[in-house]
């Protein structure tokens, strides 16, 4: 089973954040998934791309409040990060 550790972040729904939900863990369990099925080489770009956004460039933050980014801003981060690989 590959999911996100946080689950689908329901109090964060309830209280009207879900577009602040933080889109790592459930990117990381991409990542998880594409190695179990055979697909090393994209897990590892995948992996690459999400350790670049998160720890080395972090151009963008996610707070989980209007704060920091969307989970749409930092997908398309780390989407655009794929493309420069």
């Amino acid at each position: 089973m590959f999911e996100a550790i946080h689950g689908s972040a329901p109090r964060m729904m309830r209280e009207g954040r879900g577009q602040y939900a933080d889109p790592c863990s459930m990117l990381r369990a991409a990542v998880m998934l594409l190695s179990h099925i055979g697909k090393q080489a994209e897990a590892d770009k995948l992996e690459r791309a999400l350790d670049i956004c998160m720890y080395e460039e972090k151009k963008l933050k996610i707070t989980g409040r209007a704060d920091g980014a969307t989970c749409e801003d930092f997908g398309n981060y780390v989407m655009e990060t794929l493309t420069t690989l």
